[in-house]
Parts: C-alpha cells; sequence; structure tokens
C-alpha cells in the first residue's frame, strides 16, 4: 500500500503566506497548543513520545537549508535549499489532482526558518524542472517513484540567509560506515499534525536500494507533508544530502520509506535530464554552506544540541548550555570548545544510541 506524503493546508490561496501562519497560529493558540513556553515544550514532548522524533530549531543550520512548499493553498510539501536560488523537492507535490494539471510557477512559495507562527526567509518559485516521464497519476510504486523530482528556481537569493545543502552520491561505504555507527542518516520535515514545526527523526536505518540502486529503502518516520524532504547523512562533522523522499509504503515485511538518490544530479554520471535542470537552477554539485555570518538563521544546530544534552541529563538547569557541552566533550574525550557544532550533533546522536 502506497501513502502520498503531499498534506493539505488549511491555508486558503488568497492568504499572503505571513497571514496564513499567523490564521494558523490563532487556531492552535485556541486549542491551547502554542500558549506560551511551557505548551511548546509540552508539545515537544508529545512529539517525541509518539513518533521517536524531535523538535529543531528551523532558523538553525543545516534546519534552516530545509523548508515548507506551499502548494496552491491547499496543501504543503517539504522541500530543501542546494544554492542561493534553488530547491529539491518531489515533482508529486506540483500536480493539482482536483484539476489534474500541473501547477503554475505562481501558485508556489517555498518558506524558509518556518517554526510555528513566524518566519522571515520566503520566496515565490520564477520557474522549475521536473522529470517528463513522471506520472502523477499512476498509483505510487518503487517504479514509478524513480521519476519523481523537480528543481525549483527562486525568484530570491535565500540560500544566502538560510543556507544550503550539499549533495553527495551515497556508496556501500559510507552506508556500511553509517551501520557501523561511524556515521548517521537523518530526516527533517514538516509532516502532517506537526506541519507548523520542524522535526527530525535522528537515527535512521537504511534498508536497502530499489530501481538498479537509483533508490533508497530506508526506516525513517515519516508522514503526510515530508514528501520532497532530504534524507542526510551526517559523517565526520559534515553533513550531505543523499536522497529525496518521495515514497512510504507497507510491504508484507513491513514499512518502507524510500528516497531518490541524489546521485541521478551528478555531473558526468548522473540522468541528463536531472543534471540540466540542477545546472539551469544556478546549483552545482557538492556545494554546500553555512547561512552568511550576521543573519538571521544561526549557523549551527544549538538547540538540537542542547535538547539531546537534556536527554543525557547533562543540561538540567544547574548548569549552563556551554558548561553542558563542555561536559559531554570532556567526557567523551573531545576538544573541548564549549560550542555546538555539526561535528558535536553526531557524537551527541551517537551517546544517545
Amino acid at each position: 500500500m502506497y501513502r502520498s506524503l503531499f498534506s493539505p493546508s488549511i491555508l486558503s490561496s488568497a492568504q499572503s503566506p505571513r497571514r496564513g501562519l499567523g490564521v494558523l497560529a490563532f487556531v492552535l493558540a485556541a486549542a491551547g497548543f502554542i500558549s506560551g513556553p511551557s505548551a511548546a515544550q509540552s508539545l515537544e514532548s508529545k512529539l517525541a513520545r509518539q513518533t521517536g522524533r524531535i523538535e529543531v530549531n528551523a532558523m538553525e543550520y543545516p534546519w534552516s537549508a530545509i523548508g515548507r512548499l506551499n502548494v496552491g493553498g491547499r496543501g504543503h510539501c517539504t522541500g530543501f535549499l542546494v544554492g542561493e536560488r534553488s530547491v529539491l523537492t518531489a515533482a508529486h507535490c506540483l500536480y493539482d489532482s482536483r484539476l489534474r494539471r500541473w501547477r503554475n510557477n505562481r501558485e508556489l512559495h517555498f518558506v524558509a526558518g518556518y517554526q510555528r507562527d513566524t518566519y522571515t526567509i520566503h520566496s515565490p518559485v520564477s520557474a522549475y524542472r521536473r522529470a517528463a516521464k513522471h506520472d502523477p497519476g499512476a498509483a505510487g510504486s518503487t517504479a514509478t517513484a524513480l521519476d519523481d523530482w523537480a528543481v525549483l528556481t527562486l525568484a530570491k537569493p535565500i540560500g544566502k540567509q538560510a543556507g544550503w545543502l550539499r549533495l553527495r552520491a551515497a556508496n556501500a561505504k559510507t552506508l556500511a560506515q553509517a551501520r557501523q555507527g561511524g556515521a548517521h542518516i537523518l530526516q527533517a520535515g514538516y509532516r502532517r499534525g506537526w506541519t507548523q514545526i520542524m522535526s527530525a527523526s535522528l537515527g535512521c536505518e537504511i534498508k536497502g536500494f530499489f530501481g538498479d540502486k537509483r533508490g533508497i529503502a530506508h526506516g525513517c518516520d515519516l508522514a503526510k507533508g515530508d514528501s520532497g524532504s532530504p534524507l542526510l547523512l551526517l559523517a565526520a562533522g559534515k553533513l550531505s544530502v543523499i536522497g529525496l523522499h518521495v515514497l512510504d509504503l507497507q510491504t508484507k515485511n513491513g514499512h518502507m520509506a524510500g528516497a531518490l538518490s541524489v546521485a541521478m544530479f551528478r555531473p558526468g554520471s548522473g540522468r541528463a535530464e536531472a543534471v540540466e535542470a540542477l545546472r539551469r537552477s544556478g546549483a552545482s554539485w557538492g556545494s554546500g554552506r553555512a547561512p552568511e555570518p550576521g543573519g538571521q538563521a544561526a549557523r549551527a544546530p544549538t538547540r538540537t544540541v542542547a535538547t539531546l544534552l537534556r536527554e543525557l541529563g547533562l543540561l538540567d538547569g544547574r548548569q549552563g548550555h556551554r558548561a553542558a557541552i563542555e561536559a559531554f566533550q570532556a567526557g567523551a574525550g573531545l576538544p573541548v570548545t564549549g560550542k555546538a557544532s555539526l561535528g558535536l550533533l553526531g557524537h551527541l546522536i551517537a551517546a544517545r544510541k
């Protein structure tokens, strides 16, 4: 059984993104979900209990490079920046099944740094390219999923403010490293039920490949809204995208999530159509960058680090954030810097297993 990961939205097409988010915030506040800090913490705890996921701060890199693609006021998917103006997402997110047509770029708006009722980094979509062979009317399967990709070109270079992610081809060595604990497979997006909050799975398992290794089967917990989100590899303090989420299947062996390998975008060895789409958007293979210094988005995942330190009992109100980091680093035999980083995040993920 195939489940679409496209999520319907309560926003109308007549609403601007900020106004729509304000309406959403009002509804949630009226329901008692976001009335204050304690309510926010309760919501985060509920998310962790139900899914094993944690809330992350969408205004901290690398999460700031992942955003909501609002689609015609009728739904949303997740997408991620791979350049100043370039976003990757799933092609089926761009299809209007009610009217049986592909949406035009004027119906699409990409929002980075979207956390509850606030955001500051966003852009309309000026153009997009998708796989010509993708059939949005066909039932979802590992076969039809292989062409389920789209490259968006944004009207504004918001990647300077939000940062962007590096694309990397997964190989047997990197996946073996992940299985042995030397690297970590992550995913983050705007899932159904938590559409105003970015949440992440920090310990996914790679289960194999499909479609002549063009697809990656994994065990990340996905839901509607996660289509187009990145499958991430964190190794040696560096984060890369290895897959683009397009499938959520129920098989005879249980649940299987599927991502397209981003190797299809690699110049020289990828698929010509995908390579050209990425090039025309202005993005470069293998290039990632944190937000510009002094901008609104932070350059390190400080809140995620704090969440994991709290899980380990090192951040409990008796000492500050820096002291908790230093205590963990000293105990793990790491250089003691007291600073959050992607490298530290990897060590904390390993410690929580």
